[in-house]
């Protein structure tokens, strides 16, 4: 067995990953030949990554947040690099460990990562003048990107942190007038809460928001919701967390391979893989295969 790269971020989920990796670091030395990282910050990371893609490395083993292996993976999808993404959950939202059916149990995440044969796995490729990048899991406009914005600015988050940055934003939010075409063709305008470009299911910590997404379908799973009154909000929430909320009023979803979002009105940042990016104009094309993730992704 070739070694594995294991990046650490060990500021992950308010600091907590750095210690997880400490505890499970011995059981983790016996499954396989490793070189650990743990760089200083993302710049740092994306230079030790390149380094070791240059050195013949193929597979790379991202232990901590959905931040982490978003960046991971646009260092991979950028270079064209066909090495294996492994994936070990020590954030806070764990979102992509969902859909990818990670398990809980820390060791056995850890010889799923580092020994697991790889599977294809489709990823996104946004495109616009303020922000290019790549995601896996899911991008989203609208208060999305406020909700990343405040879960990323705590320094030590806990369990809740999603949930009370989510209350806090739609109590601040006002919806965003846009266009959204999926496939070049008209399909929503007006006020937008939220437009969610999935290809996991979930975001925000088990927020179910497309319950039947896949990962490896060649598509994106496409929701848009429109204003909500704002007694509603409260109704609605756990109608999200439970994926039961495309039959609501607002709601609006389908699947497509390509999807354009033009703002009329000036948009909250952009979120993906809940990290934030500059907001405008984009468009984002779903690219089928362009991973190779050891897990098997979950079917809806």
């Amino acid at each position: 067995m070739r070694e594995a790269t294991v990046l650490v971020n060990a500021s992950a989920g308010g600091g907590r990953a750095g210690l997880f990796w400490e505890r499970v670091r011995p059981a983790a030395e016996a499954m396989a030949p490793m070189r650990v990282l743990m760089p200083a910050d993302p710049a740092a990371s994306r230079r030790a990554i390149a380094d070791a893609l240059a050195g013949g490395c193929e597979r790379i083993v991202a232990v901590g947040g959905d931040g982490t292996a978003h960046l991971v993976a646009n260092v991979l999808l950028e270079s064209g690099s066909a090495a294996t993404l492994g994936v070990v959950p020590a954030g806070t939202g764990s979102d992509l460990a969902r859909a990818l059916d990670i398990p809980r149990d820390p060791v056995a995440a850890l010889r799923q990562a580092l020994q697991h044969p790889p599977a294809p796995c489709d990823a996104g490729r946004c495109e616009g003048p303020a922000a290019s990048f790549w995601f896996v899991n899911i991008a989203s406009a609208g208060i999305g990107g406020l909700v990343s914005q405040a879960v990323n600015a705590i320094p030590d988050r806990g369990a809740g942190a999603f949930l009370g940055a989510t209350l806090s934003a739609l109590r601040r939010y006002r919806c965003v007038r846009a266009t959204v075409r999926l496939d070049d063709q008209p399909w929503f305008e007006g006020p937008l809460l939220i437009l969610a470009v999935a290809n996991g299911t979930t975001f925000g910590k088990g927020m179910r928001v497309a319950p039947h997404a896949r990962l490896d379908d060649g598509e994106f799973d496409v929701v848009a919701v429109g204003e909500v009154p704002g007694w509603e909000l409260a109704f609605r929430l756990p109608q999200v967390y439970l994926g039961r909320h495309l039959r609501a009023r607002p709601v609006r979803h389908a699947r497509a391979r390509k999807v354009s979002l033009v703002p009329i009105d000036p948009l909250p940042p952009l979120e993906a893989d809940g990290e934030t990016y500059a907001p405008g104009p984009v468009t984002f094309t779903i690219v089928p295969g362009a991973l190779r993730i050891a897990a098997a992704p979950r079917r809806a």
